[in-house]
């Protein structure tokens, strides 16, 4: 029954997306959010009811073989995720696509809701993540048939070609939904290849999530926009999720399941707080945008005054994506921490070499989006107006505060709290049970209580804000003007060298990357190296 009105749902969203444009907004809005709700719900449900995997089979699809739709833990969880974190203004054949990813129970279905996840025309990285999920599907099983997967994983150079593909379409999709492409990981890699696979395939998902990481942190240090920002920063927490499910492959192959379950924890307290950091940011950004007129770092500074409501969510945000205690941030990566750790003790000399740059590749990725966390808000947030469009600013509309605020307060709830995140996952990570107020990583480890922390962070706060107060007074600058006196009438927005822009924070960053080769440039050699091959080949064949 809960199948079915899923897929009632999914064709009511696919309908509302096709909907002509003489449709109001309004009622497009409110059927999202009721749809959202509804999607939740019955998540919720399907969870209550976990045990074992229903599939309905619908009366669309290919020729002679129908789509399925299927509901077990894992499906139920990422739903549940993503109708709880998709933006305002989601699409909603998006929506709909989504969910019948999470929901597929055949090759054909995930494929074709991974084509659609843009909500409108596929683009070229869909087109391909849709041909590879195809490819891969077809090579483990007929046709793609998720039961007769699980009943004959592939083996040997199948099961190695399914790998390279799967990786293949999670590469081309973590950037625009790292949601999806993080299901679709876990659910062809750990779910149907089933326990069997070599410990060496946590390799390259482990190697993938620390590229990943430090990716999406390199991005959000030199971006200049507040949207590219929001969508690149929480990258990193993708990037952990897809390592903590390269370590849960590698404990189950080495028959480690209480490291398994722990880095499938890890993995799932990632993927939370991408999501939720992902929903927030871009809705604060789209906020902050229609308040000061402009998305561009460079053109902003002191929105703290005028959008005080926008500054504290797009702060909450922030605090998520930089890893800081007790955020959410940081519980996911001190969890993943302790995995690594773990499957460092369990494996070979080699295995601890990967575990150790993989280790520096992450922490080295978390101290990049602390710098772009403290940039952004820096620059957009404090410190003196740099246009007139921005000294008025306008608040956000009630219902963008409404929205953020909710997202903002879920995250804190989840960082002082973070076995709560973890509790709709229990029926597909296997992981024990965790006290409501920390994280265990083991009976011989100390645990990470975020109260604690929190409480002592406090204090200090305290002590330091009450030594300085006399200090500040004596000066009597404005806060958060960078130590200097208020600027005449004459310059109303003071002197622009004596405030720092956006270039000013990852001015090395930006040195570093003029000597890296460009996109261009590494093409350019490519076909320069195949030329040469090609003439090479020509001279060996000739008599």
């Amino acid at each position: 029954m809960v199948l079915i009105l899923l897929a009632i749902l999914i064709a009511a969203l696919a309908a509302l997306g096709c909907a002509p444009p003489a449709v109001p907004r309004r009622i497009v809005h409110a059927g999202i959010a009721a749809s959202r709700i509804a999607l939740a719900a019955l998540a919720v449900a399907c969870l209550a009811g976990a045990g074992g995997t229903a599939v309905l089979a619908l009366p669309v699809g290919p020729p002679g073989a129908a789509l399925h739709l299927a509901g077990d833990p894992l499906a139920a969880c990422f739903l549940l995720l993503l109708a709880a974190t998709a933006p305002l203004a989601a699409r909603p054949l998006a929506l709909a696509a989504a969910a019948a990813a999470v929901l597929a129970g055949d090759g054909f279905s995930l494929a074709a809701g991974v084509l659609l996840l843009g909500g409108g025309v596929p683009d070229r990285s869909r087109i391909f993540a849709a041909a590879c999920v195809i490819a891969a599907l077809a090579l483990a099983g007929p046709p793609g048939d998720f039961a007769a997967i699980r009943a004959a994983p592939p083996e040997g150079v199948r099961a190695a070609g399914v790998l390279v593909l799967t990786l293949a379409a999670a590469t081309a999709l973590i950037r625009s939904d790292g949601v999806v492409a993080v299901y679709l990981l876990a659910r062809v890699l750990l779910d149907l290849c089933g326990p069997a696979q070599p410990a060496w395939w946590g390799a390259p998902l482990a190697l993938l999530g620390a590229a990943v990481a430090l990716a999406g942190a390199w991005r959000a240090c030199l971006a200049g926009t507040l949207h590219a920002v929001a969508a690149a920063a929480p990258l990193h927490l993708a990037g952990m999720a897809v390592i903590g499910l390269g370590l849960a492959l590698f404990a189950r192959a080495v028959d480690q399941p209480a490291v398994a379950a722990q880095a499938l924890d890890a993995a799932w307290l990632a993927v939370v707080g991408h999501a939720l950091c992902r929903a927030l940011l871009l809705l604060c950004a789209d906020a902050a945008e229609a308040g000061a007129g402009t998305r561009r770092l460079d053109r902003l500074g002191g929105l703290i005054h005028r959008m005080p409501a926008t500054a504290a969510c797009w702060l909450a945000g922030l605090f998520t994506v930089a890893a800081l205690p007790p955020g959410l941030g940081f519980a996911a990566f001190w969890q993943v921490f302790q995995s690594l750790l773990a499957a460092a003790r369990t494996g070979g000399f080699l295995t601890q070499m990967l575990v150790a740059g993989v280790a520096l590749a992450l922490a080295l990725a978390v101290g990049l989006s602390g710098l772009a966390a403290v940039r952004l808000f820096g620059v957009g947030f404090l410190g003196r107006p740099r246009t007139p469009r921005t000294a008025a600013a306008d608040e956000a509309p009630r219902r963008y505060r409404i929205a953020a605020g909710g997202l903002a307060g879920v995250a804190a709830l989840l960082g002082l709290a973070p076995a709560l995140a973890l509790a709709p996952s229990a029926g597909w990570t296997a992981s024990a049970a965790h006290p409501w107020l920390a994280l265990r990583a083991g009976a011989d480890v100390t645990g990470y209580l975020p109260i604690a922390l929190a409480g002592l962070l406090a204090a200090i706060a305290v002590v330091v804000l009450r030594a300085l107060r006399p200090a500040s007074e004596q000066r009597g600058e404005a806060t958060w003007n960078g130590g200097f006196a208020p600027p005449p009438p004459w310059l109303p927005f003071g002197d622009p060298a004596t405030q720092f822009g956006p270039a000013s924070f990852v001015a090395p960053l930006s040195r570093l990357r003029a000597h890296l080769p460009r996109r261009r440039t590494v093409r350019r050699r490519l076909v320069a190296w195949r030329a040469r091959l090609r003439r090479l080949a020509a001279a060996v064949a000739l008599p």
